[in-house]
């Protein structure tokens, strides 16, 4: 489970760096960068048709509201330690 929130802390903080490189900051685009991403890490081999995508998914989403703070906060590349 530990790998778990690793991993999913470190998918958020990339999701979090592509909105503010991207320039997009509502819910919608925090949606399709969350998908983006998790789909990103499977073509990668960094995430498998094991690990259970849409549960990792429906987690991150939920996740809108510290995302939504980091953004206003202007917090970039420190949001969540990853480890």
């Amino acid at each position: 489970m530990d790998n778990l929130v690793f991993n999913l802390n470190s998918v958020f903080n990339d999701v979090i760096r592509r909105m503010e490189d991207e320039g997009a900051f509502d819910r919608d685009a925090y949606y399709d960068f969350v998908t983006e991403i998790i789909e990103e890490k499977r073509e990668l081999g960094e995430i498998t048709d094991d690990d259970d995508i849409d549960e990792m998914m429906e987690v991150l989403k939920k996740r809108w509201p510290d995302a939504e703070g980091a953004l206003q906060s202007g917090h970039g590349d420190d949001i969540l330690d990853e480890s």
